[in-house]
C-alpha cells in the first residue's frame, strides 16, 4: 500500500515535473511493476496529453508512454517513431507481437496506420492493462504472462516482435536464450526491435544488448542500431532477417514507409540527427 505521506510527497513529485495544472488520474501500486504508476494528464501550449508514469528507486518520476488526446495514434516518443520502422523492415507485416503494453501507445498505432496487422499484446501485469484499457482506449484482450514464458511456450509466429519490457529498475532481465526464444517466434523475414532506455548511463543495458546480438549474430543476422547524436535518447537495436535491410538501407526503408502508410507529420525526424550502426554506438 502506498502511505498517506509517501502519496502525498508522489503527488508533490508529479505536480513539480509536469506543472502545477497537470490533473492527476490515477496513482497505485501494481503487482508486478514494484513502484507506483500512475496516469496524468497536462497541456503543452495547445496540445493535450496523458501520460503513463513511474517512479523509480530514487523516487525519480519517469515517462513509460504518452498520448496525444487529440491525435491518440500519434506516437509521440522518438524511439517509439524509431521502433515503428520494424514493420517497414520486413516485405509483408500481417501478424505483429507486443512484449510490453504499457500506455498501448504501439497498439493504437498499429490500429490507424497498419490496419491489416493483427497485434497480439502480453504483459505481466494485469494491473498495467487494465489501466491502458481504462485510460489508454485498448480494446484488445492482453495476455497476461511473463513475455519469457510466452515466447518459450506459443506456437504462434510473428512477422514483427517489438520488445518493450521494463519494471520499476529499468530494463527486465533478458539472456541470450529469451533473445533466441523471441527469434524463433519471427516468421522469415521478420524483424524483432527492443528498446533500450538511459543506455548510455545504465550498466545493465549493454551485457543484455550484447546478449540479443550474440543471438542474432549465431543466426547468421546482423542487427542494426539507431539512437539520436549526443545520446541523449532511447536505443533501438533491430534485428531485421529479410535479405537487404541494412544499416546503409534504413533511409530507403523509412521512405518507403512513409509512403505506403503516411504517418503522422510523414515521419519526419525518424532517422534526422541519428546514429544508424551495425555496433552498440558505445565502446
Amino acid at each position: 500500500m502506498i502511505t498517506e505521506f509517501g502519496e502525498e510527497r508522489q503527488r508533490r513529485l508529479i505536480l513539480d515535473y509536469f506543472g502545477g495544472d497537470a490533473r492527476l488520474r490515477l496513482l497505485r501500486r501494481t503487482p508486478t511493476f514494484g513502484s507506483p504508476v500512475f496516469v496524468v494528464d497536462f497541456d503543452r501550449g495547445a496540445r493535450h496529453f496523458r501520460t503513463l508514469g513511474s517512479f523509480g528507486s530514487s523516487i525519480q518520476v519517469t515517462e513509460q508512454s504518452s498520448m496525444d488526446l487529440l491525435y491518440p495514434a500519434r506516437l509521440v516518443f522518438h524511439y517509439e517513431r524509431l521502433m515503428s520502422l520494424a514493420f517497414a523492415m520486413c516485405p509483408q507485416a500481417i501478424t505483429g507481437l507486443l512484449l510490453g503494453v504499457g500506455g498501448a501507445a504501439m497498439w493504437r498505432f498499429m490500429r490507424a496506420y497498419l490496419p491489416d496487422c493483427a497485434p497480439t499484446l502480453v504483459d505481466a501485469d494485469e494491473a498495467i492493462a487494465a489501466i491502458a484499457r481504462r485510460w489508454f482506449y485498448l480494446t484488445q484482450p492482453v495476455i497476461v504472462e511473463p513475455a519469457h514464458q510466452f515466447v518459450a511456450t506459443t506456437t504462434e509466429r510473428f512477422d514483427v516482435v517489438l520488445v518493450d519490457l521494463y519494471n520499476s529498475s529499468g530494463p527486465a532481465e533478458s539472456n541470450e536464450l529469451f533473445w533466441s526464444r523471441c527469434l524463433d517466434v519471427l516468421n522469415p523475414s521478420g524483424c524483432l526491435a527492443n528498446n533500450w532506455a538511459d543506455f548510455s548511463v545504465n550498466p545493465v543495458v549493454r551485457p543484455m544488448a550484447d546478449a540479443l546480438e550474440a543471438a542474432a549474430r549465431a543466426r547468421g543476422f546482423i542487427p542494426i542500431y539507431v539512437t539520436r547524436r549526443g545520446f541523449r535518447d532511447n536505443l533501438v537495436q533491430y534485428v531485421p532477417t529479410a535479405s537487404g535491410i541494412t544499416a546503409e538501407a534504413m533511409t530507403e526503408v523509412h521512405a518507403r514507409f512513409v509512403q505506403e502508410r503516411r504517418p503522422p507529420d510523414r515521419g519526419r525526424g525518424i532517422l534526422e540527427n541519428c546514429i544508424v550502426t551495425t555496433r552498440f554506438p558505445i565502446e
